[in-house]
């Protein structure tokens, strides 16, 4: 076996793995924004002769003086070498240390579950850890018999209201104001002010990954803004950001967004939508808009969740006690 770091954007059998196997987050263009961030982006193969074992795309990031490289989703296998993750991933690891002295651990989130990974210290998720999933090929009618009474209920009156939904290229302050408020409200780690306006004017329809911002509202007043991403060569759709208003609620605005949403990336031919991450736990913070998330229907699916592969034990012990303290100080 062999590492190969991986420059060209045109490197199209890491494209083809990620796309058959992988996250649009371990995909080229992904990585090319968020190096338009000011974030290091590396990208390798494990390679046997000429055919790719594991495709990794991630970021190496600062930590006390030290390193870590963190990727996300990631890395991507292919399903019939799925019995070797275990072997290729150590074997990256390595050859990554000896480019990369200063490394303390690698962090990674394989999408795949029951990988063995008692090799890995679990950690906190980053990502979410499962997520809901929507089959868009089935008809409008199947689509609405299989959801929540509620939710049902909640998209008609939305409509008998009179909530309008809007489809555009970019994101507005007030939208971009909804989403952080949204976010801190619910406890969820969001972003800077700024990233999601970026994050629109960089995906453009002509990429395979496309961004669109989906707002409800009512004579004038912003009630609900959604990101959602369409990922085309998974036809896939994704609820990537979604903020709501605290006024006029009960025009259940957000119920109608993602329903006049799901018709669209349907009449896109897309064949799946991501509700991206939700908890069933009554007790977890997320649960509250999981059980909305859940309304709409779809299958439940469970990733392996965040690792960390340990390469100095020394310094990552600091870092884990140093990270629990930053958690009590906020």
């Amino acid at each position: 076996m062999k590492l190969l770091e991986l420059k060209a954007v045109e490197d199209q059998t890491y494209q083809s793995l990620v796309q058959i196997n992988g996250s649009f987050l371990q995909d080229f263009e992904w990585g090319t924004f968020q190096e338009s961030l000011g974030k290091t982006v590396l990208r390798f193969g494990i390679y046997e002769e000429e055919r790719l074992l594991l495709g990794v795309q991630g970021y190496l990031q600062g930590v006390l003086g030290k390193e870590y490289f963190f990727i996300p989703y990631g890395p991507t296998i292919s399903l019939e070498s799925l019995s070797h993750f275990q072997e290729y991933f150590k074997f990256f690891c390595t050859e990554l240390k000896k480019r990369h002295p200063n490394l303390i651990f690698v962090r990674f989130e394989p999408l795949a579950k029951d990988l063995n990974l008692r090799f890995a210290k679990k950690s906190i998720d980053l990502d979410p850890h499962q997520t809901l999933i929507l089959d868009l090929k089935q008809t409008e009618e199947q689509l609405l018999s299989s959801m929540h009474p509620k939710t049902r209920y909640n998209i008609k009156l939305a409509k008998k209201h009179g909530v309008e939904i809007e489809v555009l290229n970019e994101l507005s302050d007030q939208a971009e104001e909804l989403l952080l408020q949204t976010s801190k409200r619910a406890g969820i780690r969001g972003f800077d002010r700024g990233y999601y306006k970026k994050l629109v004017r960089y995906f453009r329809d002509d990429k395979d990954i496309s961004a669109k911002v989906y707002m409800a509202k009512h004579q004038g007043d912003l009630l609900a803004a959604n990101i959602v991403l369409t990922y085309k060569k998974q036809n896939l759709g994704t609820y990537l950001f979604g903020g709501s208003s605290d006024i006029k609620r009960n025009h259940m605005a957000p119920y109608l967004l993602h329903w006049q949403t799901i018709l669209n990336l349907k009449e896109q031919g897309l064949e799946k939508y991501d509700f991206w991450g939700i908890e069933i736990n009554p007790e977890h913070s997320w649960f509250g808009f999981s059980k909305f998330k859940l309304g709409f229907g779809g299958e439940i699916v469970k990733y392996a969740g965040t690792w960390d592969y340990v390469l100095n034990s020394a310094w990552y012990n600091i870092y884990i006690i140093l990270r629990k303290l930053n958690r009590i100080i906020k």
